[in-house]
């Protein structure tokens, strides 16, 4: 259902459904729908179902986010996405799914590793 939301050179890390939280008259609620998330090795996708179609609601870039974290929001799993703007996303995660959410925008985050490889050098 996503890879057609996939660009070339680009492979999911994992989907999840989240809603965004706010505090409100003193606990934290859900607002909204509920999302898609789908996490690649290149950026964050923030999905909605629209008339059976899944439509992008948000992209976010590994460059713009500062930090993520798994927390518990009244009860109930959660993550917090730190943003270079100042924003911070809080977001209901669907079934206790937030650590593996947080695991994977971190691995996103992470550089990629070079070999190590030397080139060869000439024999003199």
């Amino acid at each position: 259902m996503f890879k057609t939301m996939l660009e070339s050179g680009e492979y999911s890390l994992g989907n999840y459904r989240v809603q965004y939280a706010h505090w409100i008259n003193g606990k934290w609620s859900g607002s909204g729908h509920w999302l898609n998330v789908l996490v690649t090795n290149r950026r964050l996708l923030l999905l909605t179902e629209m008339n059976g179609q899944m439509e992008r609601r948000e992209k976010i870039d590994p460059a713009e986010i500062v930090g993520v974290w798994n927390l518990c929001l009244g009860r109930r799993d959660a993550i917090l996405v730190a943003l270079q703007d100042g924003r911070q996303l809080y977001m209901l995660v669907d079934w206790s799914q937030g650590y593996k959410l947080a695991r994977d925008i971190n691995d996103m985050l992470a550089v990629p590793l070079k070999p190590h490889i030397r080139p060869r050098q000439p024999l003199i």
